[in-house]
């Protein structure tokens, strides 16, 4: 009985551990995307808020440093292309409105 109970637990997990393993391949890799004026990795500058699942692709939520960011676009095409690279399924990156502060370490 306990053999049961533990095939039958497996296959619920098994989603949510691709999904963390892939969510941890795109954060990893976006380690590698720097910030052209600063100089610091998307990651270090808490550029990225947030990275969903959905069955057929996965969606980066991100902040710019600020709104007019001049390398804005070239730095949301380079997120685009890493994180499709590390989960191996399409992306989507989602500017979203908020205001931008720098993380307690470089105040």
């Amino acid at each position: 009985m306990g053999e049961e109970t533990k095939a039958t637990e497996q296959p619920a997990a098994t989603p949510i551990v691709k999904e963390a393993e892939k969510q941890e391949a795109i954060l990893n890799a976006l380690q590698a995307v720097l910030d052209p004026e600063i100089g610091l990795s998307v990651i270090d500058l808490d550029l990225i808020r947030e990275v969903l699942f959905t069955p057929d692709e996965a969606e980066v939520r991100m902040v710019l440093t600020t709104p007019f960011c001049p390398y804005g676009p070239m730095l949301i095409n380079q997120i685009q292309s890493v994180s499709e690279q590390a989960a191996e399924m399409p992306v989507k990156v989602t500017v979203l409105p908020d205001r931008w502060e720098p993380p307690p370490w470089l105040r």
